[in-house]
């Protein structure tokens, strides 16, 4: 008899689809729902880790400098963010968030935290205990990322 590769069912990759439709639905009354990806995941690293080098912000969202550069450029010119010197290294600049892209971000906060809360409400105690652990255990860097990330 041969293997099976364990996968999903047609049953979860139901599930899944129905899940992202709601995503999607509720992405359009989202606060930055004008912002594209990239900004959007900009805004987040930023609100999430403080002031970044500019170098660490194109590695770990995987950006070319041209992109990164004109990224920035649009999201400094909408007041989201803002380059700065280092505190300590006058050379290198960093990106910080601006009193707008606070807002943002604990915007973008709100709304992930109303989309978990609402996608997991019909689940009892233990459920929802397991599928938010899947979804930490999900957000961890893979050991290939890991090994790329510090070549």
């Amino acid at each position: 008899m041969p293997s099976q590769e364990p996968g999903a069912t047609d049953r979860e990759i139901e599930s899944l689809m129905r899940l992202v439709h709601v995503i999607e639905a509720e992405h359009r009354a989202r606060p930055t729902s004008a912002l594209d990806l990239r900004a959007r995941m900009l805004i987040q690293m930023l609100g999430l880790n403080g002031q970044t080098p500019i170098l660490a912000v194109r590695q770990s969202l995987r950006l070319t400098p041209s992109t990164l550069t004109s990224l920035a450029d649009r999201l400094e010119r909408d007041g989201y963010i803002e380059r700065r010197r280092h505190p300590t290294d006058r050379r290198t600049v960093v990106l910080a968030l601006t009193a707008t892209g606070t807002r943002a971000f604990k915007a973008e906060k709100e709304f992930y935290r109303h989309l978990i809360d609402d996608s997991l409400e019909p689940l009892d105690d233990e459920a929802r205990s397991h599928v938010l652990s899947a979804l930490a255990a999900l957000a961890r860097p893979r050991p290939e990322e890991l090994n790329r990330d510090s070549a």
